[in-house]
């Protein structure tokens, strides 16, 4: 080999060695080659990569608890807001009187529900059929009616609605599980039900939804009464109670021990007292007080009652099984009685009217005659308050012939009854 040869070997050799890069080792001794520009970029790249999937990573966790905290906030504030939902009725404005017209709603045995017009002209009052339908495959055993709407209960455990104003029939309700023993609207924005299964509902009309439940009978509940305020409710039940509900909370306020099971309870049209009504006695409360300010003793079975206000004073007028309306003063004497149909009175309900262009309370009343008929208060309580001026007599008992403003005859043995100024 000659020198020019050699030294081109070793140059050839020189730059294989400078070529050849040199084997690193890392912290765990294993040999690993060195970096290059591209394998810094991709490694770089790989960091970048990896910092932006953690921060999403926490970004998504932190995403989650904030989703979780305001889920939580806001089954707190649904928890909040349904302990603070309360059943709050609204006072009642007072009622306008009817001028020229207004309903009357009966219940029968037959399962048909009747609907009457009462026109008046001047001083003339005549009732003319509106509807009249088999509304259940029971016994009708409470009507009412508020604003536009018309409820109805029956044996079937069932209540039916209906819009007056389109007159149709809007369904029915079904939370009870025995048969409906009382209904009663608060004008037209709530319902209160009442059943033989011990529970009152209260139902709100604009999507009928029930907002509470109260439970405090232990036996069938038989009447229910809402105070004109609509803050407090009666009820009196076959476990020999009477409850007063506060409804702003929808609890019981009070509960009190009968001597015998009540079978009516009605407010006075003040709101200042309340009455209870027994097989033949009536007891007369106020509000706050436990013990009866007067009891009304009848010898007759009692079937219906309501206070009425008449001249500065309130009267207690029951319809009986025979055949006649009681009436009583407030301190529980019996001043008059009338005979208002031939057979028992089934139900009594009350309305104000303009007669002659003077607002006058007309007293409706149902027999198991099948005719319904409609009274002036005035010609019932004026001889008892013309009699109580003249008379020395306090004690007395005066028998009454009255002419009723209307009759009309549905041939069927009626149960209940509601009447309404609104007329559609």
């Amino acid at each position: 080999m000659s020198e020019s040869q050699r030294k081109r070997a070793k140059t050839m050799t020189t730059a294989s060695k400078t070529a050849t890069p040199k084997k690193t080792k890392s912290k765990t001794g294993v040999a690993r080659k060195p970096k290059t520009e591209v394998g810094k970029a991709i490694e770089s790249s790989k960091r970048d990569i990896t910092k932006s999937e953690n921060s999403k990573k926490e970004i998504t966790k932190k995403d989650t608890k904030s989703e979780s905290r305001k889920k939580d906030t806001k089954s707190e504030s649904k928890k909040k807001d349904n302990k603070s939902e309360n059943t709050d009725l609204p006072a009642l404005p007072k009622s306008e009187p009817a001028h020229d017209s207004f309903l009357v709603v009966a219940g029968t045995y037959e399962r048909i529900l009747y609907g009457l017009e009462a026109r008046v002209v001047g001083s003339v009052m005549t009732l003319n059929p509106q509807f009249i339908f088999p509304a259940h495959i029971g016994c009708i055993k409470a009507v009412s009616a508020g604003g536009r709407y018309l409820a109805s209960g029956s044996t079937d455990e069932v209540i039916k609605l209906y819009d007056l104003k389109k007159r149709v029939e809007l369904g029915s309700l079904h939370e009870h599980s025995g048969s409906i023993t009382a209904l009663q609207f608060h004008g037209g924005s709530h319902l209160l039900s009442a059943s033989e299964d011990g529970v009152i509902c209260i139902f709100r009309t604009n999507d009928w939804e029930p907002l509470k439940m109260l439970r405090g009978h232990k036996g069938a509940v038989n009447s229910i009464a809402i105070h004109p305020s609509g803050k407090l409710a009666l009820s009196v039940a076959q476990d020999r109670s009477i409850i007063i509900w506060n409804l702003l909370t929808g609890q019981r306020a009070s509960r009190v021990k009968t001597p015998q099971v009540g079978e009516i309870v009605a407010w006075s049209p003040s709101g200042s007292h309340y009455i209870v009504a027994y097989a033949t006695e009536v007891q007369v409360y106020k509000v706050g007080q436990t013990e009866s300010l007067a009891t009304v003793f009848s010898k007759q079975r009692i079937l219906c009652a309501l206070v009425a206000s008449y001249e500065n004073a309130e009267y207690v007028l029951c319809g009986s099984q025979d055949k006649r309306i009681h009436i009583y003063s407030a301190d529980g004497v019996e001043r008059a009685s009338v005979v208002c149909h031939e057979n028992r009175i089934k139900g009594l309900s009350l309305v104000d009217v303009v007669l002659d262009g003077v607002v006058h309370a007309v007293v409706v009343s149902i027999s198991s005659d099948g005719r319904i008929k409609t009274w002036k208060l005035a010609d019932l309580l004026d001889p008892i308050c013309k009699n109580a001026e003249q008379s020395t007599a306090s004690d007395e008992v005066m028998d009454l012939v009255a002419e009723p403003l209307a009759t009309y005859n549905a041939d069927v043995r009626l149960t209940c009854v509601a009447s309404s100024t609104a007329t559609f």
